[in-house]
């Protein structure tokens, strides 16, 4: 009887899955390059629209002063520095716009970076008159805001899918022209030429 009830629970034990049960896959290095790189390809994606709204648009700009522009984008409103963020979790913006990651304050101030990349832009474009604003885009968090006015709140700050969203709106301050020669300065600042162009522009 012994025997049969130790054949038993032998049997059983090894239907049961290793471990508790309970365990989640933790993803290798190797799959986690590949979903950086995949929630990357989605924010080059999102500012491509952009061409329909005469945009160009820069990648991984370095600068001496603060360290790289993941993206910038130059049009008829001006520059927008586009900082992309990883982290996960809920971020909140609170009534005076100070940004909280799971309730505690970044590390790395996300507004603090836009605005140190932004004064390295402007350093660039000091004489043409053109402004430069800034975006910063969480490709893994989820946004909310502590106020009554969420479109102020959380002003400059956007998931993945709504990036397009504030160029096709942006108001209008540079012709064209304007917009090229503002380019052509980017291009040579930072010696890279731009991976989106106007719509009815030609590659040069």
């Amino acid at each position: 009887m012994r025997i049969l009830q130790t054949t038993i629970l032998l049997a059983l034990l090894l239907e049961l899955p290793s471990g508790s049960g309970r365990e989640r896959h933790r993803p290798s290095a190797r799959e986690k390059r590949i979903a950086r790189a995949e929630r990357r390809e989605l924010v080059r994606s999102a500012l491509r629209a952009t061409a329909a709204h005469g945009y160009y648009v820069f990648d991984e700009l370095m600068t001496e002063e603060a360290g790289t522009i993941d993206f910038l984008a130059v049009g008829p409103v001006g520059a927008c520095v586009i900082v992309v963020r990883e982290e996960e979790g809920d971020v909140t913006a609170d009534v005076d716009g100070a940004l909280y990651l799971n309730g505690r304050c970044f590390e790395d101030d996300p507004k603090r970076q836009a605005e140190d990349l932004v004064a390295a832009v402007n350093s660039k474009l000091a004489d043409t008159g053109a402004h430069t604003y800034h975006v910063v885009c969480f490709t893994r968090a989820e946004l909310y805001y502590l106020g009554e006015n969420p479109d102020e709140t959380l002003k400059g700050i956007c998931p993945t899918w709504d990036l397009a969203l504030p160029f096709a709106s942006a108001p209008t301050a540079h012709t064209p022209a304007d917009v090229a020669e503002l380019a052509d300065r980017i291009s040579e600042a930072y010696g890279r030429p731009p991976f989106v162009i106007p719509e009815g522009v030609d590659a040069r």
